[in-house]
């Protein structure tokens, strides 16, 4: 795999690693729930949805290129459920979050950490988010 397909110039990777902590953190956040229960915890379906806006404004800032070696994320349902939270938040259906965060954000997190495994290492300090 050469070097230059994963060369940009931002850093992707911090961007990739938000996704995954936050999936993490929407899954935290709704463990113990039932999808009853979570529909009718407010405070939950808030911190979820935060969560899924800030994977989706993350996913916005990973290159094509590389968005391309992860097929298995759908980029553009999440960038689009990261507009409607942010723009058309009265029409959030508590059912479509419960899905996300009991099946479509295991297997992003899943997806993300393996294009994180097969990408080369940035240089010490490249952090330039």
């Amino acid at each position: 795999m050469s070097g230059m397909l994963w060369m940009h110039d931002q850093d992707w990777r911090p961007f990739i690693a938000d996704m995954i902590t936050y999936g993490q953190h929407a899954r935290a956040h709704a463990n113990g729930l039932d999808e009853a229960g979570f529909k009718a915890d407010l405070k939950t379906q808030h911190a979820v949805a935060r969560c899924v806006e800030i994977i989706g404004e993350a996913a916005k800032h990973v290159p094509e290129a590389v968005r391309e070696r992860a097929p298995d994320t759908p980029w553009r349902d999440i960038i689009g459920a990261r507009n409607v939270l942010a723009h058309a938040y009265a029409r959030v259906d508590p059912a479509i979050l419960w899905a996300l965060v009991n099946r479509e954000l295991a297997v992003m997190e899943r997806s993300l950490s393996a294009l994180l495994d097969k990408a080369p290492k940035p240089d010490a300090g490249s952090d330039s988010r």
